[in-house]
């Protein structure tokens, strides 16, 4: 299969989040920068210590970690000003003249063989193309040092939008900086240092032990709450990035369990070749499972083409889904259904970067609190014509939902499970596709989808419910759970058993067949009418 079908689904919900939402972002690493020929953090570490200033070669043998590395450099640098007199006897002007050359000996070693060319920065295989991405979200994570993209930025301007006397974007480096603009923030949160010191840099890096531990400290403390909080609302690309540094993997894992329906993507680079698909997968899953993180293995030529589909707009992306030889699904449904108090409505409402559709579109009927079988006749018919009207509206809804994931509280044929007798059922049947797909209608099926079905033991049922003060029985929650269970045990749906899984770890799992499982579409049109029909 081509590279467009075997990820279209991820696709699709990039493409969402982007083109619909507004709520796409990038998180850039080193693996973006070294394409115009910047060091890697260990080559950095190594042209430093080769510095004339610092000729620390044989500190790196003292220790494998990075950051003691760079601490130890910085310690044998002051102990080099010391010996040459360059002290003034004041320890803080000293301290601030030595992280001063410091700063300057990093920005010496971080440029000396970088492109610096600015008419040469086009040449880059994709981040060209993800400019207008960095203008228009709300925020660009980029942990590199270097101002690649900000002068890419000035170079797009220059020859996309002449005339425009705006720039675009801003630069920060302070996680709690209360934003200029709306869109087009760039936030290095290990520091800046532009190639030209006269556009502003930051006094601190964050490249020492001392300093990923006291970041790592500041987390705790509240000081990132921007960025969780952006992490939060916004679905981010992680592109260049290895996952090494702490504070991030930090970051990802406190967002992931404040906020369990929020993923992201890490585009993992493929050098040569590809791991296996048992190595794939074992990444994959355990990515997710800690990080919430959704991992491609991409080279280059595929990340290429990941940033093309992306981009580009709906009328060119929908010829290139018609060009596929056999054809590409473009509309992913997941209805939720299953006993009551299993936890549809609480995980559909958790989820987020997806599109969602609730329980009921207007206000919840007063009598759906009480068990259907203890409703009087009247009030029965009047549920009944209710809920046939939601019914309708969510069917409409849904229906008109195109190009992407969406997930739906509450399975259509959901009436269905309180009907005994079969001439009651086949009733039930007709008055749904009457309500659903009147003939008047433009809308001609209910919507198909994919079904999860999730189960619990109705002795934990029953406890939550009266959590929630409803008013059911043991022997009815029984009985429900188990109609069903047997109604769809013939149709290829997906099991869910919530018992005593907390709502994050149910929100992980629907989000993790959402976004891997098998898709087996059902027609809940032919369910409904083989029901209506078998009298």
């Amino acid at each position: 299969m081509s590279f467009l079908t075997d990820n279209i689904r991820l696709i699709l919900h990039i493409r969402q989040r982007l083109h619909r939402d507004n709520m796409l972002g990038l998180c850039l690493g080193a693996g973006v920068s070294a394409d115009y020929d910047f060091p890697s953090w260990p080559e950095l570490i190594r042209k430093i210590a080769e510095h004339e200033e610092i000729q620390g070669t044989r500190l790196l043998e003292v220790s494998q970690s990075l950051t003691s590395q760079a601490q130890f450099l910085f310690q044998k640098y002051k102990q080099s000003l010391k010996a040459r007199g360059d002290v003034s006897g004041d320890d803080v002007v000293d301290h601030r003249r030595a992280a001063f050359g410091w700063l300057d000996i990093v920005h010496k070693c971080l440029y000396k063989e970088a492109t610096v060319d600015d008419s040469q920065l086009k040449s880059h295989p994709y981040l060209w193309d993800l400019l207008p991405l960095v203008k228009q979200s709300a925020m660009t994570v980029n942990y590199n040092f270097d101002d690649s993209i900000e002068r890419m930025l000035y170079l797009f301007n220059e020859q996309m939008e002449p005339g425009v006397d705006d720039k675009g974007f801003d630069v920060v480096w302070q996680p709690s900086a209360q934003f200029r603009r709306h869109r087009g923030v760039i936030y290095h949160p290990n520091g800046f240092l532009p190639l030209r010191k006269t556009d502003g840099y930051s006094e601190n890096i964050i490249f020492l032990e001392q300093e990923y531990a006291d970041q790592l400290i500041d987390v705790g403390s509240g000081h990132y709450a921007c960025l969780l909080n952006h992490m939060s609302k916004t679905t981010l690309l992680f592109l260049g990035l290895s996952l090494h540094d702490t504070t991030l993997k930090h970051l990802l894992r406190v967002s992931a369990r404040n906020t369990p329906g929020a993923f992201h993507y890490h585009i993992h680079w493929c050098h040569g070749e590809k791991p296996s698909d048992d190595e794939q997968q074992a990444v994959s899953r355990a990515n997710f499972s800690v990080y919430n993180l959704v991992t491609l293995f991409l080279t280059t030529e595929e990340i290429k083409a990941l940033v093309r589909y992306v981009m580009m707009d709906q009328d060119a992306f929908d010829s290139v889904c018609d060009d596929e030889p056999r054809g590409v699904n473009t509309i992913y449904r997941f209805y939720i259904t299953g006993v009551v108090g299993a936890g549809k409505t609480t995980a559909v409402e958790q989820v987020r970067g997806i599109d969602g559709f609730d329980e009921w579109v207007d206000r919840k009927h007063p009598l759906l609190s009480k068990p259907h079988q203890e409703l009087a006749p009247n009030q029965r018919s009047d549920v009944d014509a209710w809920i046939n009207q939601q019914f309708r509206k969510k069917n409409r809804r849904v229906s008109k939902a195109s190009h992407g994931i969406s997930i739906i509280d509450r399975c259509p044929l959901d009436p269905l499970y309180f009907t005994k007798e079969s001439a009651a059922c086949s009733k039930r049947a007709a008055e749904l596709i009457d309500a659903m797909v009147p003939e008047q209608s433009p809308i001609r099926e209910i919507a198909p989808g994919h079904l999860i079905v999730l189960t619990c033991n109705e002795s934990v049922l029953k406890t939550r419910l009266a959590n929630r003060q409803k008013t059911y029985k043991l022997e009815q929650l029984k009985e429900q759970k188990n109609t069903i269970t047997h109604f769809w045990k013939d149709y290829g749906t997906t099991l869910i058993d919530t018992t005593n899984l907390p709502v994050s770890e149910v929100v992980r799992r629907i989000l993790e067949y959402v976004l891997f499982g098998e898709y087996r579409e059902l027609s809940f049109q032919s369910i409904c009418e083989s029901l209506r029909d078998d009298t």
